[in-house]
């Protein structure tokens, strides 16, 4: 019966896949060329700036001067894409948001190194407005959760590599192993935009803004920013989606600077060994994300994303009381984040999404990303103040965050009930 059920579900999800087309599927087939070595650097970066003299403040500060530089270009992000088109910004922006800082965190020597290729690397918002763009618009509205989704796969998947990166460490040391992984990010990542958007075409919405965009100069373009700020902040079911959209990066900030300190400072394990933990993160998600969310997709918001954001605080405690080198204790934590995460991620920006319309979605998405990182930019700073005194507060802080996450969710819920937001997005 299980194995009958199991088959079934592979037949649903192979279904789906087989029904992207376009610039989804050409995104889908291009993404490990990019996951892969974000993957491979990505669990070293915070322990690499430690070991280049940063300390958790620094590394907080660094983290918050990025998202202040980001919510400048969520500002301008709409602009530029409207203007350039979703396939050319995407080409451009991606080589100056991820080309170039991936070769000064390879040759970095102090904190200044770090903090100039984070400041490069907030254009990445640009490209998150232009890709977005590029990635849903040709879909149907019904089809962007699985497209959400199955991205989410195609990172997944790359993350598998992450143990490589921990065999680098143990064979060659911290600093040199980290900076051969950020060389081959380089090659591989320049790569990857080039032959992606020979694969990619403008899409329909792209090329009606380019024409009406045309003889439009910025400040001319800010009255339209003023009417989706407007339509935003008028509507509470697109606004409580944000908030938890903001505590969701929130989340990811915290993560991605401070968990690795906490696990090598705190908690005592060796530098090699926590690169195994992204690659058990990565198994758990990729099957939640093939034999749970098909299913999920089908249903109501409220309960999965209730599930998911008590997963995520169940995992954030644990690594809170875990004893030192406890092995148990972590992969159980890891697996309650990778559950909680597998499920809020995608249902959350596919909530966003929809609740956007199409004609106005690279102007809206820039004053979202804008809200988003003015709210989200303490939120470094922050964390490393709390890591400076004992390394487990960021993550109590995060619990905190994820039950105010439950209330916005029971909020929502009730919206939707009141609104049509949920399915046709917002009236244009």
């Amino acid at each position: 019966m299980v194995e009958r059920r199991l088959r079934g579900q592979l037949r649903e999800t192979g279904n789906i896949l087989k029904g992207f087309k376009g610039n989804a599927r050409a995104c889908l087939m291009m993404e490990p060329l990019w996951g892969i070595p974000y993957n491979l650097f990505i669990t070293y970066t915070s322990v690499y700036m430690a070991a280049l003299g940063c300390t958790e403040q620094e590394i907080g500060l660094i983290a918050s001067v990025g998202l202040i530089f980001q919510m400048f270009f969520s500002l301008v992000g709409g602009h530029i894409t409207d203007k350039l088109g979703r396939k050319r910004t995407s080409l451009l922006f991606a080589i100056i948001s991820w080309s170039i800082p991936t070769l000064i965190w390879a040759m970095a020597q102090n904190f200044y190194y770090f903090l100039i290729a984070a400041i490069i690397n907030s254009a990445v918002r640009v490209v998150h407005t232009s890709w977005t763009c590029l990635f849903v618009e040709d879909t149907p509205p019904g089809e962007r959760v699985h497209v959400f989704t199955w991205m989410q796969i195609a990172g997944i998947l790359s993350g598998f590599v992450a143990p490589m990166a921990g065999f680098f460490v143990a064979r060659y040391q911290l600093v040199p192993a980290v900076r051969g992984l950020y060389f081959f990010a380089f090659f591989s990542m320049t790569f990857m935009f080039i032959f992606r958007n020979f694969m990619v075409h403008e899409t329909e919405q792209g090329l009606v803004r380019m024409k009406e965009s045309r003889n439009v100069n910025f400040f001319d373009s800010l009255k339209d920013y003023k009417r989706a700020a407007s339509q935003l902040l008028t509507t509470p079911y697109t606004m409580i989606a944000f908030l938890l959209s903001v505590f969701v990066n929130i989340y990811t900030v915290v993560r991605t600077n401070f968990f690795a300190i906490l696990l090598t400072k705190k908690l005592g394990f060796s530098q090699g060994s926590i690169a195994l933990f992204p690659m058990i993160q990565s198994g758990i998600m990729l099957l939640v994300l093939l034999f749970v969310m098909p299913i999920i997709g089908r249903l109501s918001f409220k309960k999965p994303l209730l599930a998911s954001f008590v997963s995520l605080i169940i995992s954030n405690l644990l690594l809170v009381v875990s004893p030192d080198r406890s092995y148990i204790v972590l992969i159980i934590s890891t697996i309650f984040m990778a559950f909680g995460t597998a499920i809020s991620f995608p249902l959350v920006e596919s909530i966003l999404a929809n609740a956007i319309g199409d004609k106005e979605r690279a102007k809206t998405m820039s004053i979202l990303h804008v809200m988003l990182f003015a709210i989200t930019a303490p939120f470094g700073y922050i964390g490393g103040l709390l890591a400076s005194v004992s390394e487990e507060l960021p993550f109590v802080m995060m619990s905190l965050i994820f039950l105010v996450c439950i209330f916005l969710i029971l909020v929502l819920d009730r919206l939707k009930d009141t609104t049509k937001h949920s399915e046709n997005g917002l009236e244009q």
